[in-house]
């Protein structure tokens, strides 16, 4: 049987499907009997979609990277 600690150190490669079927029957069993496990791994995933939901960062152009660069070197 797992132990919470493994759960949260294997959580990101539960999520992305990742273990061996004998390590996700383990990780499925230890969810079915700790909420706290079950609560991470549900926020974790929520977390994954929201960040996967955001829209792409666009790049500064060095002419905006040498401006913030000047008001943050003026400021100080």
């Amino acid at each position: 049987m797992l132990k919470c600690r493994e759960i949260s150190q294997l959580a990101s490669d539960f999520t992305e499907k990742s273990l061996t079927w004998h390590q996700s029957l383990g990780y499925s069993m230890h969810l079915l009997m700790c909420g706290h496990c079950r609560l991470f791994v549900r926020q974790l995933r929520t977390t994954v979609a929201y960040a996967r939901a955001l829209p792409e960062p666009s790049a500064l152009s060095d002419s905006e990277v040498a401006a913030v660069v000047a008001k943050a070197t003026a400021s100080s």
